[in-house]
């Protein structure tokens, strides 16, 4: 059916104060849209005028002529109204949308739910395995001994002598394990890390026998990669004091590395290399200028010059003025690192001063140059300054004399402080091809790298571990199957917290991970973009009931296929860097069935030149369901809640945005753009499995930024469809300037009967379910 595409569709309302809401009132310039005869129905059923809505519905749900999208929603509405007078009925119509073919699969999902009954919260959480009675226990302290044998009395004292006993006792029972299988019970205390603790294959356990690494019942063992700072002491170099200003020469405080053993200072700015100070858990700055937020770049002096888009000038080479005067104190400066946003507001990188001019107020930057080149007036602050250590909680580490300096934070004494360097550089476990392995309530922490890492085999499990105060990622997961991070807590952290992939997608074969139940918050501190709380690729994984919160960039960075990201709580993310998303997509049209349902996003709205959105499909992302998604306060710029660019035949259904910049945003592509950029996937897009899996790959060459916008609901909030160019297909959308409280939206009941909600056949959305929920595997919050 053709249609006519306008820019702002839905139910325009105006509403005397504190006047009870009814749908005549509802009702102001009933708005044109893409099948005024299911507009009609669904203002008969708002009305009370239950069988002549029912009616409408049922004919347009029954006419082939119709589109699926139509009759899909038509389908609703008519399972809704019958409902009311018969539930059997209903449930009739919901089972055979579920087997309709013909219509779009997002609709068919969400008919099996409906025709389920009531949400149930069971059906959406992981069967995590029973961990039945150990057949064989080992133990493992703090003060154990090598020469133990690993009972409670006489324990081992660390991983690796429990893991080497597993395989100890698996080699006399040739090779087979007990039912129930072996536990390493791991005592409380603290374990000072001194090598990764590989698994390999042969430290696998089955489906009967897992290997189990866990604390203690009631304990939290720590296992820490950090040396521990003691004595501190004034500045005894006089030549260091005159370099400190004035004011702080006589509170900084010196300890010297090589007296603790520590050996490797690793790199100042290097990811994983970089070593960092922690005071009573909290990480001290690198002395920076300026102390908070950036400076601009000045006039970019190089001679590779370029131009993007034929307007923004750019230079491959690092030299530029600086406009500040603080920079010409630092020329006797050994390893000045400026970390900027050098061209994109997107993307930033560390970069090493070669030299500093001060007379020409330059600086010339160190080979490798920044990956996009550089601009003027582009953000950047300087770190590994020992001149810059001026303000309380700074420190700088002379790798010349092996000296750390350090200005406590104002009120602790360090002499009673816990002060910790981070020290150990490698993964702390490291699992390849391991099977049936779970690590449950353990504690990773002051490590300058990452903390686990997956790799292959199948069904492991990481379950109420906390990650903290660690330089990398906390868990990266590549390949294999069904493995799962459950109930951890992940804050703190220099990069990500999860990096999972897994699953086939050349030939769409899930992988089965899940990271569920976490909290995951400051993060991406060393590396502030790309490094989200859930990085996830491959085809068939699952991310569900997280926290995520406190990040510069995005919460998730989603790649590949048949993922579904449900039922989590965003919020507070994408505070410094632009044209990101809480959830981010981009560059691969034949990314389809990901699913983005039942998630409450909100207090996203940063951004510099293009926004921040709450769901960004960017470059070419298609095919994508957000539906029954909550979205608060989200939008800035030019981002509205969910940000599409480019990509076409996304559905955006049965959301609602309460207070956002705006509800969904465009940046259009022309039809020419649209086919360059696809050409080189559409071989594999008429293909199998594609081509069957996908049935609308048959029209990826047609119609360029439309997307399908229906069932929404839009209170005040800015134009419900910006920049759009009125190509959306827009169906049953409400727009008003009555306020809708979010805590009314989990109610069936309220909202069957809410006007508004009704009107626009909107479904419950569970925010009473949404984010983490308790379970004895889950690790303390904070």
């Amino acid at each position: 059916m053709r249609g006519l595409w306008f820019l702002s569709v839905g139910l325009i309302v105006v509403l005397a104060a504190q006047a009870p809401v009814t749908a005549t009132q509802a009702e102001s310039k009933p708005p044109k849209s893409l099948c005024p005869a299911l507009e009609q129905a669904a203002q008969d059923l708002a009305a009370g005028r239950v069988e002549q809505a029912s009616e409408g519905f049922r004919r347009l749900a029954q006419d082939a002529a119709q589109s699926p999208l139509v009759r899909g929603l038509a389908g609703f509405g008519w399972a809704q109204a019958s409902a009311e007078k018969d539930p059997t009925s209903a449930g009739r119509i919901w089972q055979r949308m579920a087997q309709d073919t013909s219509l779009l699969r997002a609709h068919r999902d969400m008919a099996t739910h409906r025709g389920s009954g009531a949400y149930d919260p069971v059906a959406h959480r992981v069967n995590l395995p029973t961990l039945s009675k150990a057949a064989v226990t080992f133990h493992v302290a703090p003060k154990g001994n090598e020469r133990g044998d690993g009972s409670a009395l006489k324990p081992f004292p660390s991983l690796r002598a429990a893991r080497d006993a597993v395989r100890r006792w698996k080699r006399d029972n040739n090779g087979d394990l007990p039912v129930g299988g072996i536990h390493i019970i791991i005592h409380d205390g603290t374990y000072l890390l001194e090598e990764t603790l590989n698994l390999i294959q042969a430290d696998s356990g089955d489906a009967a026998a897992p290997i189990v690494y866990r604390a203690q019942p009631g304990a939290r063992p720590v296992f820490a990669g950090g040396v521990r700072i003691t004595q501190w002491k004034p500045i005894s170099n006089a030549r260091i004091r005159t370099r400190l200003d004035a004011s702080v020469r006589q509170h900084v405080r010196q300890a010297d590395l090589k007296a603790l053993g520590v050996t490797d200072l690793g790199d100042a700015t290097a990811l994983r290399q970089r070593p960092e100070l922690f005071c009573d858990g909290a990480p001290q700055t690198l002395a920076r200028w300026p102390n908070e937020g950036f400076v601009k770049t000045g006039e970019v002096l190089g001679t590779d010059t370029f131009k993007v888009w034929n307007r923004i000038d750019g230079c491959r080479d690092g030299k530029f003025k600086f406009v500040d005067d603080r920079p010409t104190r630092w020329t006797d400066e050994p390893d000045v690192r400026l970390y900027g946003y050098w061209f994109w507001d997107w993307y930033e990188e560390y970069q090493r001063v070669a030299s500093i001019d001060a007379q020409a107020r330059t600086f010339t930057l160190a080979k490798p140059y920044s990956n996009y080149g550089y601009r003027k007036d582009q953000r950047y602050f300087a770190v590994n300054v020992l001149r810059e250590l001026d303000r309380p909680g700074e420190w700088y580490l002379d790798r010349r004399t092996s000296i750390v300096y350090w200005l406590p934070p104002e009120g602790v004494d360090p002499a009673k402080a816990s002060t910790v360097l981070s020290v150990f550089a490698k993964p702390i476990v490291v699992m390849k091809d391991v099977s049936h392995v779970t690590m449950l309530g353990l504690t990773f922490q002051e490590s300058r790298g990452d903390a686990i890492h997956i790799q292959g085999g199948s069904d492991n499990l990481i379950a109420g571990c906390t990650f903290r105060r660690l330089g990398g990622d906390a868990v990266v997961v590549k390949g294999g199957a069904r493995h799962g991070i459950f109930g951890c807590t992940m804050h703190t952290l220099g990069c990500g917290g999860t990096n999972v992939t897994g699953g086939d997608r050349k030939t769409l074969t899930p992988g089965g991970h899940f990271v569920e139940n976490c909290t995951v918050y400051d993060i991406s501190r060393l590396k502030r973009t790309y490094t989200p709380a859930v990085r996830l690729d491959g085809c068939g994984n699952r991310v569900a009931h997280n926290l995520f919160e406190r990040m510069p960039s995005s919460a998730m960075r989603i790649e590949g296929n048949d993922q579904l990201i449900e039922l989590n709580i965003v919020r507070d993310v994408v505070k410094e860097s632009d044209d990101q998303g809480g959830l981010d997509m981009f560059g691969n049209p034949l990314y389809r069935g990901v699913v983005i349902r039942w998630n409450h996003w909100s207090d996203i709205g940063a951004g510099t030149v293009h926004g921040g959105a709450g769901v960004r499909l960017d470059d070419m992302i298609s095919g994508v369901a957000v539906y029954g998604n909550l979205f608060e306060r989200c939008g800035a710029v030019h981002f509205g809640g969910v940000q599409i660019h480019g990509g076409h035949r996304n559905l955006i259904e049965g959301n609602v945005f309460l207070n956002c910049f705006a509800g969904v945003s465009s940046s259009r592509w022309s039809q020419k753009r649209w086919l360059d950029s696809i050409e080189r996937f559409l071989e594999q897009a008429g293909t199998a499995p594609y081509a069957s899996r996908y049935p609308d790959l048959a029209k990826i060459k047609e119609k360029p930024n439309m997307n399908f916008v229906t069932r929404n609901v839009f209170s005040q909030t800015g134009p419900a469809l910006s920049r759009d160019g009125g190509v959306q297909r827009t169906m049953l959308n409400v727009v008003t300037d009555q306020p809708v409280k979010a805590s009314i939206l989990s109610d069936a009941k309220t909202v069957r009967q809410h006007p508004l909600l009704r009107r626009a056949l909107l479904d419950p959305i569970p925010q009473d379910d949404m984010g983490p929920y308790a379970h004895p595997w889950r690790a303390p919050a904070r």
